[in-house]
């Protein structure tokens, strides 16, 4: 009597399942970092001595470019913009932190301006984000 092809007893192939598994590890791992830097603005930090590292779990990046313009977020605002930017987010996220990413030539003028806009708009802490001392600068 011939054998059908079911009687055969069936296997599982494994090494394509653990091939996609692995595929949407890479792609999930690839868009969280791509995610993370998509929000800050290149610029050349300053050097600090005394600052300390930071996880934190809701921040929105405050970049001022050599030249003045401010990023929030990525997109390119104007500095009587910054306040109202920031009251949506607070309403949005409860926990947020600002960081303001300045170019360590930029104007004092304008990451003070920054800075009190900032405070202004009801964020009352702000961090400041520098190089460790000791790193080389990125020219």
């Amino acid at each position: 009597m011939r054998r059908s092809r079911f009687d055969r007893p069936m296997r599982a192939e494994m090494l394509p399942l653990i091939d996609v598994l692995f595929l949407l590890l890479a792609v999930f791992l690839y868009s969280m970092v791509a995610m993370v830097r998509s929000h800050v603005v290149p610029v050349d930090l300053p050097q600090l001595v005394t600052g300390e590292g930071k996880s934190l779990a809701v921040v929105l990046v405050i970049s001022i470019e050599l030249d003045g313009t401010l990023s929030v977020g990525g997109d390119v605002v104007d500095l009587d913009g910054l306040g109202s930017r920031i009251r949506e987010r607070r309403v949005a996220e409860s926990e947020l932190q600002v960081v303001i990413n300045a170019d360590r030539d930029a104007r004092h003028g304008v990451v003070t301006e920054v800075f009190d806009r900032v405070r202004a708009a009801g964020q009352e802490r702000v961090l400041i984000v520098g190089r460790p001392s000791g790193e080389e600068r990125q020219d």
